[in-house]
């Protein structure tokens, strides 16, 4: 199966022909003048199809792409099916968002626009189309999404048929765990429509899936559920240190670090507050207060490694490639703020993991780990999820800490993140600019290529590259 390149205009129809391909295209596929099946998304239908002279141009009858929905003057590639006798046109990508504001064309979608426009226009420059929608804009019925696609620098109202795959990006941890989500998600089952990055993590579903494995057990902290004053004694008996976070909190919000101290137990807040409690049923009080209604866990402190007395991890971006496989897209030091977290989103700091390695101290060993194998250690942790996990997931946020003894250890795995213009690191460890188009951007339209039937040519690795002749 091959495909190539065409964009599709409107023509006069002056015949009995559908569709005009360019006769380049019908050649590679060994075509005649035929009737067979066009295929956009969703919609199928039956076309009467010529070849033409022209060259990455098709021209198509007005009242068959109104049938299809098919976008005219935007770039898309087309295959063809020969046991089906089946033409499709693609990559079509529709990314799921909790809300937009439509009033807005230039910034429909708020600090997520840029990443967007972004992906769209990557889109758009290797042929393909991106439509932007939320659940309730989907009819299931008619077939169609009525959904913002960019066009001319601004996002506008457009009726496409279903997509080819869905990326999820919604942000509203309430809505995914609706049962009208679980309901939609069994309509894209029936659809048979790739849904992928199906949901957030909670952290101890996580911690569940991944105990169990070796592999991966020897890089988590033990970590067990807050349930009670006893939970408490338990593990501020064994450990100095403590964290309380929230199963389902994201970007380092709801975290306290819990010590004890020669007066008692010291409870740390990531807003910089401390105070200490005389004793242990007045620490639980204060706590069981602040985490009232929700499901909180207890984790092993770690004596990390970190710059200036500031805390430091490594974000390692692993994401699902061109050919469905794992792989590590980029990787990025992290330096908080203050004591507790080093999340960007809290006011920390971007650098490149090799400097970070340097610099960071103390070391209790001359057993350090490299940036392969903090590199490895997450790229085997994806894989190891996927085989625990329920779900369709394409790229996973994984947070490593390394202690000063040289141990790595698994702090947090983000199914969604950020992607807010200041947040997302690119190869180095800097901030993404407009003018580079970010590499993780680059791999998520080729997965989705990928599941959409347009897998992209695997990259020429440097064993299989001709050597140039000595002159």
């Amino acid at each position: 199966m091959s495909y190539a390149p065409i964009t599709l205009q409107s023509y006069e129809p002056k015949t009995d022909i559908d569709l005009y391909l360019p006769q380049a295209h019908m050649r590679k596929w060994n075509l005649t003048p035929t009737t067979l099946t066009v295929q956009f998304g969703g919609k199928t239908a039956r076309a009467h199809i010529q070849g033409i002279k022209q060259g990455r141009y098709a021209l198509i009858r007005p009242s068959m792409a109104k049938a299809l929905h098919l976008p005219k003057g935007v770039p898309l590639l087309v295959r063809y099916q020969a046991s089906q006798q089946r033409l499709v046109f693609g990559p079509y990508l529709g990314i799921l968002v909790s809300t937009y504001l439509a009033q807005y064309p230039l910034s429909p979608f708020g600090g997520f626009t840029a990443f967007f426009n972004e992906v769209t226009d990557s889109c758009r420059k290797r042929g393909g189309i991106v439509c932007v929608f939320r659940m309730e804009d989907v009819d299931w019925d008619a077939g169609i999404v009525k959904g913002l696609v960019r066009r001319n620098g601004a996002w506008q109202p457009t009726v496409l048929p279903l997509p080819q795959c869905i990326y999820n990006r919604m942000v509203s941890r309430q809505r995914e765990r609706s049962e009208a989500m679980a309901a939609w998600k069994e309509r894209c089952k029936e659809a048979n429509i790739p849904f992928f990055n199906e949901q957030f993590l909670n952290k101890w579903h996580v911690h569940s899936a991944l105990e169990n494995e070796p592999e991966a057990a020897k890089h988590l902290p033990r970590t067990i559920r807050y349930l009670g004053k006893a939970d408490l004694e338990t593990m501020l008996s064994s450990y100095k240190t403590i964290y309380a976070k929230p199963a389902n909190g994201s970007m380092g919000r709801g975290i306290a670090r819990i010590r004890r101290a020669s007066s008692g137990y010291q409870l740390s807040l990531a807003g910089g507050s401390s105070t200490v409690y005389g004793s242990l049923g007045d620490l639980h009080r204060q706590l069981s207060r602040r985490t009232k209604g929700k499901t909180y866990l207890l984790q092993q402190g770690l004596p990390l490694i970190g710059i200036n007395q500031r805390p430091t991890d490594f974000r390692v971006l692993v994401q699902k490639d061109r050919q469905g496989k794992w792989g590590v897209t980029s990787m990025v030091a992290r330096l908080g703020q203050n004591r507790i977290v080093s999340n960007v989103s809290r006011g920390g700091s971007m650098t490149s993991p090799a400097s970070a390695l340097r610099m960071c101290g103390p070391w209790m060993t001359n057993i350090r780990p490299s940036v392969q194998t903090l590199r490895s250690v997450a790229l085997k942790l994806a894989q190891l999820l996927e085989q625990s996990l329920s779900g369709h997931y394409a790229e996973f946020g994984i947070d490593l800490g390394v202690d000063v003894h040289g141990q790595v250890w698994l702090l947090e795995v983000n199914s969604k993140p950020s992607k807010t213009t200041n947040s997302l690191p690119g190869q180095g460890g800097d901030p993404e600019t407009p003018r580079r188009v970010r590499p993780s951007v680059l791999q998520m339209l080729d997965y989705a290529s990928y599941l959409s039937g347009f897998p992209r040519s695997p990259k020429q690795t440097a064993g299989t590259r001709k050597k140039p002749r000595r002159r």
